[in-house]
C-alpha cells in the first residue's frame, strides 16, 4: 500500500469509529447520532474529551435536579 492508500484506510477506520461512538452516545444522551457526528467533525473534539464533557454536564444536571427536588420537598413547599 502506498501512503495515499494508508491515509484513506485510516480515515475510513476513524469514520467508522466515529459512527459507532455517535450511535452509542446518542442512546445515552438527548442528541441524535447526526448531532454527535457534527460535534465530533466540526469542533474537532476527540471522543474521549466529548465523553468527559457529557459526563460533567450530566453530573451537574443531576445535582441541580436533586437540589430542586430537595427544595420542593421542604415542608410547606411540597
Amino acid at each position: 500500500m502506498n501512503n495515499e492508500e494508508w491515509q484513506k484506510l485510516r480515515k475510513k477506520a476513524n469514520d467508522l469509529a466515529n459512527a459507532e461512538y455517535a450511535s452509542e452516545a446518542s442512546s445515552i444522551i438527548r442528541l441524535t447520532r447526526e448531532e454527535i457526528l457534527a460535534i465530533v467533525d466540526e469542533a474537532a473534539v476527540d471522543k474521549e474529551k466529548l465523553s468527559s464533557l457529557i459526563a460533567i454536564v450530566n453530573d451537574a444536571a443531576k445535582t441541580n435536579n436533586q437540589r430542586a427536588e430537595d427544595i420542593r420537598n421542604i415542608t410547606g413547599l411540597a
